[in-house]
């Protein structure tokens, strides 16, 4: 018996360039993993496209002329429940860590082979962040630095708020940050969806809006721990 079809996840492109735009449309739709489900090379078209289409993934370039990509990061997150994949030619990897901090769930550089982007697009998709190595680091040492805890007491306090059951899934959380979410629910022996549960109520106890937040608590955590 055949598996059953997987409907291609629905992708949305912004970038100012029309030109590029054609070209990442033909490439994306190269691949039958996926579909591109509407284009746009200005925040207003961008919207609208939102509104008609409902997409799984946007692909935005940071470089948008008189829109900025990264403010527009917000805004989209505010209209669909899409994940943000930055592919952009900006090089500065400060606007990159920006944008993941903004709310992008990775980036991949137009000089990257194609076949990388497919592999964003995928495990975004799947619920993963798509940062190397330095990124990551660069990433949480600049958040934590900028919100560092003015002394220990408060995040205890949040910490110890914690049930648990909560607690576990916290540790397995942290110390699977790689993972996806249906692998740690299967270490942890329970369902995905009383994961996410665990995760909304482990969010909304300390503060965070999402993983990336949360790895930055903890880190901040161990180094005003230490030992």
């Amino acid at each position: 018996m055949r598996p059953p079809v997987k409907d291609p996840i629905r992708v949305l492109l912004i970038d100012g360039q029309r030109i590029v735009l054609a070209g990442l449309k033909l490439l994306i739709e190269s691949d039958t993993r996926f579909a591109v489900c509407g284009v746009a090379a200005s925040r207003d078209e961008a919207l609208a496209q939102i509104g008609q289409h409902d997409p799984d993934i946007i692909i935005l370039e940071l470089d948008m002329g008189e829109d900025s990509g990264l403010y527009l990061i917000p805004l989209l997150h505010s209209q669909c429940r899409a994940k943000i994949v930055v592919l952009t030619g900006n090089k500065d990897l400060a606007l990159h860590d920006q944008a993941i901090i903004t709310g992008a769930r990775g980036v991949v550089g137009k000089d990257d082979l194609p076949k990388m982007l497919f592999n964003a697009i995928e495990k975004i998709h799947q619920g993963e962040l798509w940062l190397n190595r330095d990124a990551t680091a660069r990433i949480l040492l600049g958040v934590a630095k900028a919100h560092a805890p003015k002394g220990a007491a408060p995040e205890e306090k949040l910490l110890a708020s914690l049930t648990k059951k909560e607690e576990k899934v916290l540790q397995a959380v942290v110390a699977s940050s790689g993972k996806q979410l249906k692998i740690i629910a299967d270490e942890l022996f329970i369902s995905q969806h009383t994961l996410r549960n665990h995760l909304a109520a482990i969010y909304e106890k300390l503060g965070v809006a999402n993983r990336l937040e949360l790895y930055v608590f903890c880190s901040s955590q161990s180094r005003g721990n230490p030992g």
